[in-house]
Order: structure tokens, then C-alpha cells, then sequence
């Protein structure tokens, strides 16, 4: 017979690893004396950002990165630390947080891991300059239109010329 607590602690462990097969990035954050407001109000941010803030016991966290595969995570797993799982576009999640930690000394960014790869704090302070998938997608769209339109104004003029001077046979021919 599996006791209770062991029967909850493979449930939470089944759904973070679950939640980790779905993540596009996850990152660890120390929320030691932030106050619960201000939790509330990071999980709300992070929530429009489509990631998660969850805190559980580092060695459930542990335990459901190992049977994920993921290596590397385990050192920053000391204190209380809250595991953040971005679904979206990296670059959004790490503003949200990078921008949470600076209005609050209390949230500490320890790392993260992203397409396999483990990121310091650093890294993730970088990632959050960068624009976002969408705005990266807008820029190329608008890199390649810039020529067309070009093109097509060029090829346009003459055409527009052409009008404008057998408009004014017309006229000529109407008034003469």
C-alpha cells in the first residue's frame, strides 16, 4: 500500500514533468521576502507572458528535471526557489523577469535553460534586451517589403506618365 504523502509528491512530480515536456524555457528565481502581493502580481505578469511561477519543494523540482532529461538546473536549486516555466517566446519571459527583479531586489534570477543550453543570470539579463519573435518576424517582413515597394513605385512611374500624357491628348483633342 503507497502512503499518502508519497502518493502527492508523484503527482507533483508527474505534473512538473508534464509541464516541463511542454516548456520552451525555464528559468529558477529566489523569491525569499517577497512579499505575497507582490507574488500574486508576478504570476499575473508572467501569466500574459504564457509561463508559469511554481513553487514546490526543490527536491520534487529535482526529481522532475531528471526524469525530463535536464541536467544543469540542480546548482541553482538552494533556498526557496520557484521554478518558472515559459511556454512562448523566450525573449518575453525573461523581460517580464528581468524587469520584475529590478523593481523587486527581493525576486534574484539565478539561471535558466533554453534549447538545451543553461543560462547564468547574465545570460538570461541579454536575452531580455532582445525584441521578441514577433517583433523579429515584423522587422524581417519589413526588410523585405522595402524593395518591393521600391520596385513597384519605379515600375508605377512610368506608367503614371504614360496616363497623364495620353490624358492630355485627350484634352487637347477634345478642345481643338
Amino acid at each position: 500500500m503507497i502512503k499518502l504523502g508519497s502518493f502527492f509528491r508523484k503527482q507533483i512530480v508527474d505534473r512538473l514533468k508534464k509541464d516541463i515536456a511542454k516548456a520552451e524555457s525555464l528559468f529558477v528565481v529566489q523569491y525569499s521576502k517577497l512579499s505575497s502581493p507582490k507574488m500574486t502580481s508576478l504570476r499575473a505578469s508572467l501569466k500574459s507572458g504564457k509561463s508559469r511561477l511554481l513553487v514546490t519543494k526543490n527536491s520534487l523540482i529535482n526529481r522532475a528535471l531528471k526524469e525530463s532529461n535536464i541536467d544543469g538546473l540542480e546548482s541553482f536549486l538552494e533556498g526557496p526557489s520557484a521554478l518558472v516555466i515559459g511556454y512562448d517566446d523566450v525573449a518575453v519571459v525573461s523581460r517580464i523577469l528581468a524587469k520584475f527583479s529590478k523593481e523587486n531586489e527581493s525576486l534574484v534570477l539565478k539561471g535558466g535553460f533554453f534549447k538545451g543550453s543553461i543560462l547564468s543570470k547574465k545570460d538570461i539579463l541579454t536575452i531580455s534586451n532582445l525584441p521578441s519573435r514577433l517583433e523579429l518576424i515584423a522587422q524581417v517582413v519589413g526588410v523585405l517589403k522595402s524593395p518591393l515597394a521600391g520596385l513597384v513605385w519605379t515600375l508605377k512611374g512610368p506608367l503614371n506618365k504614360l496616363a497623364i500624357v495620353l490624358n492630355q491628348i485627350k484634352d487637347k483633342k477634345q478642345a481643338g
